[in-house]
């Protein structure tokens, strides 16, 4: 399948989709788009709520600090009662308070399963790591994600307090981003990670490429993966977000080296809570973020015949 023919068969899904759906793809090699343009977009550039997808970017500014020598990642950190209040995801909500952990297995925890505890102790080890410059922690990651090229990225709190949202809520107040900039950060990512001009590509993002890989394999232990549901001659690095009407799935595509081959982000809003036919509308957007992993393989991974 060339880019051409992904560009069709995403917009025919986008149009029969019952949500608008928001969306930008990218080889992360520029050669590897014949065929067509070179990145494919619907929707890219509209603001929209991040939810948990805001976590590639903490993650990445998280490494950048440690690469910097301003954090440890075997330092430990102490779970209190007061972590546990109003947090909706993740499973330290569940133990005991005084778990100790070290600053990498938080991150595992961010990541893989989402869990926002371990995300409020990462911004907290972030403002111990910067308290002697400008910024506090939330300033420094949203300063990391304007240097990374994230324009319209804005992180505006520790972690969403979604409990008492409306289905119908404004989005003033909560992070926000766009397909287009997570696309990009993951091609950043998947350049740096490996090949030719890696050391400068993971450079831009104040990493090296080692510091990229790690990245790229604390997705790869997602929970819940999506894009990569249906896949089987590629896999995904996946972050999840998730919102009252607003479902989101980035990644990065991987060949069976590990290889990235292209940066994808999906946001869907205004997910309805049923469909007529009484399915959940989140059922119908899990079936499409499979659909468009699949190509995705289909566009990256083609089926050679004989």
């Amino acid at each position: 399948m060339d880019t051409v023919e992904l560009e069709r068969r995403l917009a025919a899904l986008a149009d029969a989709a019952p949500f608008a759906l928001h969306y930008g793809a990218e080889p992360v090699s520029p050669a590897a788009a014949a065929g067509g343009p070179d990145r494919i977009t619907r929707g890219a550039d509209v603001v929209l709520p991040s939810f948990s997808t805001r976590k590639v970017g903490i993650l990445c500014a998280t490494l950048a600090l440690a690469r910097a020598g301003r954090l440890d990642l075997d330092q430990r950190l102490t779970i209190t009662a007061a972590h546990r209040e109003g947090v909706q995801a993740g499973i330290m909500r569940s133990l005991a308070p005084g778990l100790d952990l070290t600053l990498h297995d938080c991150l595992v925890q961010m990541m893989c399963t989402s869990d926002n505890i371990c995300t409020q102790l990462v911004f907290e080890a972030i403002g111990a790591a910067v308290d002697d410059l400008p910024q506090d922690a939330l300033q420094f990651v949203n300063d990391y994600c304007a240097w990374a090229g994230m324009r319209s990225t804005l992180h505006r709190e520790v972690f969403p307090r979604t409990g008492g949202l409306d289905w119908h809520h404004p989005i003033d107040g909560l992070t926000v981003t766009t397909a287009a900039d997570q696309a990009r950060l993951l091609v950043m990512l998947g350049r740096g990670a490996g090949g030719p001009g890696a050391l400068e590509a993971a450079a831009r993002l104040q990493l090296t490429p080692a510091d990229c890989r790690r990245a790229i394999e604390l997705m790869r232990g997602i929970h819940t993966p999506r894009l990569g549901a249906a896949t089987t001659r590629i896999t995904f690095a996946e972050k999840n977000g998730r919102g009252l009407r607003s479902l989101s799935q980035v990644g990065l595509a991987l060949g069976p080296g590990g290889e990235p081959l292209a940066a994808v982000a999906v946001y869907a809003e205004t997910v309805p809570t049923a469909l007529p036919d009484g399915v959940p509308g989140r059922n119908a957007m899990f079936a499409a973020f499979a659909e468009i992993g699949r190509a995705v393989e289909g566009w990256v991974a083609p089926v050679v015949t004989a």
